[in-house]
């Protein structure tokens, strides 16, 4: 029924159930919970997220079938007579990557809010004698299968190209069909449909968690995996560095050591002054003392010291100014010195005579410290670079994992039935769905 009613539609109204299907896509995401929020957000609850998760199992079939719909739908718009296979056994094939490319589709997630394969999801469109085949694949991480449909030019097409309509045509009263030849007996046919169940895998509650270890775990369906981050020390490295000792060294030391004063004289002062003690003596002339010949050009006379003893004289002619003659006189010379009375001064013992005064005086001293220059020794501390080693710790990040697993207790698959009824309740009660095949019995 499903294909009758699209093959009388338009590209316009094609694209319209495209987005509605998208549309209905979206809000069953958004108001069903993916695998991985149910392993998130029910921790400890695994009895209650199975519960919900089986729940859950029909309708994550339902949308992986509408996904493969939706890449049909988009694929048989796309697929016009110029991308078309042109030789019998030729294939075009259009991955879902290259449909999200070409804004065919949206992106499509699975139960684990996974995206589904863009590479090993694909149309693949074959040249039959009359007709085309066209495979759909989708690939996801929770499940995989594919469809088969044909497309060609049949009667019932309202375009150049639509897919093959399996479903026969109702008769407009089944329940008493007309028979034009009385004499033939009239043959109702009988028919069994087609159902199908898609189940996914189920697992257990999850188990202990492990003890920490340093061994590297990997997570998959059947294990879940926790990692935590230490530092810790790994080992030693010697490092060589400087440090400064105080030692003790002995050095000699000069210093001076005052060992004594000593007197400076600094200078007299006066302790007593008296008049000197005056003394005069009388005077007189000394003894005649010979001085030697002189001559003179008139006669000398004599004084008290100064005697002239004539000798004899003679008569010359001087020329030194004008010519003429002079008498040169002879005399021998002595001379006498007088000494006149003078007064002195005495002064006792122990007093100088300053002046006409006897002073006594006396000597100031002042006292010098007197040094000698002494040699010790005297411990000093020096501080002296060391080198030295020490161990030094090496540190990194060292990942501990543990882990708890879980068992399978279903594996994720299709299964088919047939039945008589298009509404079986006990197949639908189960998951069932019709897929639209039927064949008679």
């Amino acid at each position: 029924m499903y294909e009758e009613r699209r093959n009388t539609f338009s590209v316009r109204d094609i694209v319209l159930q495209l987005l509605m299907v998208i549309l209905f896509t979206l809000i069953m995401i958004w108001l069903f919970p993916t695998k991985s929020y149910l392993k998130d957000n029910f921790v400890g609850k695994e009895e209650l997220q199975s519960e919900i998760s089986e729940q859950l199992q029909s309708i994550y079939g339902r949308l992986f079938a509408d996904n493969i719909e939706s890449m049909r739908d988009a694929a048989q718009g796309y697929f016009t007579n110029s991308r078309l296979p042109q030789k019998i056994g030729d294939s075009v094939t259009l991955t879902l990557g290259e449909m999200l490319d070409k804004k065919l589709v949206l992106s499509f997630k699975d139960s684990n809010n996974e995206t589904c394969d863009i590479n090993k999801s694909y149309v693949k469109v074959t040249k039959m004698n009359d007709e085309y085949q066209m495979k759909v694949q989708l690939s996801c991480s929770d499940y995989e299968d594919y469809i088969i449909v044909y497309m060609g030019c049949y009667d019932y097409c309202d375009s150049d190209l639509c897919i093959k309509d399996e479903t026969p045509t109702t008769p407009s009263k089944p329940d008493k069909p007309t028979n034009p030849d009385p004499e033939t007996p009239v043959v109702n046919k009988k028919y069994e449909y087609e159902y199908r169940l898609d189940v996914q895998n189920t697992y257990s509650n999850w188990g202990p968690w492990s003890a920490w270890s340093k061994n590297k775990v990997s997570a998959n369906n059947l294990r879940q995996v926790e990692i935590k981050t230490e530092e810790e020390i790994t080992g030693y490295r010697t490092e060589t560095y400087i440090d400064y000792e105080t030692v003790i060294e002995y050095q000699t030391k000069t210093t001076q050591v005052q060992t004594g004063t000593r007197p400076v004289p600094n200078g007299t002062y006066v302790v007593d002054s008296r008049p000197a003690t005056p003394s005069t003596s009388g005077g007189g002339y000394g003894s005649w003392v010979y001085q030697g010949y002189i001559t003179s050009k008139s006669a000398l006379s004599s004084s008290n010291t100064v005697r002239y003893d004539y000798v004899s004289h003679k008569t010359t002619v001087d020329c030194s100014n004008v010519c003429q003659n002079v008498t040169v006189y002879t005399y021998k010379k002595y001379t006498r010195s007088y000494n006149s009375g003078s007064t002195t001064y005495s002064c006792p013992s122990g007093y100088s005579l300053e002046g006409t005064n006897c002073v006594k005086r006396e000597t100031k001293y002042t006292y010098e410290p007197i040094y000698e220059t002494v040699t010790t020794t005297v411990p000093v501390e020096v501080k002296k670079p060391v080198e030295k080693t020490r161990q030094v710790p090496i540190k990194e990040n060292v990942k501990y994992y543990r882990y708890r697993t879980r068992k399978q207790l279903t594996v994720a698959g299709t299964y088919y039935k047939w039945s008589r009824s298009k509404n079986d309740k006990n197949l639908l009660d189960q998951g069932y769905y019709l897929t639209g095949n039927k064949r008679e019995v």
